[in-house]
């Protein structure tokens, strides 16, 4: 699939999922990362499979369920239609890395970590990445809904590139 060929998978998911939407959502996700692997720069790409412990979204695996919801003001995890809805983007912004339209950036985190951030830019939607050789493990994705958080990630990206000059 093409970038400029990414919809919203389900039209009109409301705040909160239907069971049948849910099951939708985790098809689509499963489908991408449990049943069709792939990989990126010769690593292999990885999703938590365990169960999640999300009130809620126990019978899911641990990294739909963090793709699929956010955290709230109180710390709780909750449902983001948002990211629900973009699930299956994750596996062709990756697969379209290369594409001028998707803006690729490591960041070290506050833990040390380094992380592989892919930014389709003219959609808003951010995926980050990890490699746990020999893996490549899906830490997040998200759509960026604020100007803030534009701006936050848009100077990530410019100080990375600042350091590569």
């Amino acid at each position: 699939m093409e970038l400029n060929e990414l919809e919203e998978l389900i039209v009109g998911l409301g705040i909160e999922p239907t069971d049948d939407e849910l099951e939708e959502l985790y098809e689509a996700f499963e489908d991408g990362f449990v049943n069709n692997q792939f990989t990126v720069n010769g690593l292999n790409v990885k999703v938590i499979l365990h169960n999640s412990k999300v009130e809620g979204y126990v019978e899911y695996p641990e990294t739909f369920v963090h793709l699929i919801t956010r955290k709230s003001k109180s710390g709780h995890r909750v449902f983001d239609r948002n990211r629900a809805n973009r699930v299956h983007w994750i596996k062709c912004i990756l697969q379209n890395r290369d594409e001028e339209e998707v803006l690729c950036f490591k960041h070290t985190e506050g833990n040390g970590a380094i992380r592989d951030y892919y930014w389709y830019e003219a959609e808003d939607f951010l995926v980050i990445m990890e490699e746990v050789t020999p893996d490549y493990i899906i830490i997040t994705s998200f759509y960026i809904d604020d100007n803030y958080n534009r701006n936050y990630y848009r100077k990530k990206y410019e100080a990375y590139l600042k350091n590569q000059a």
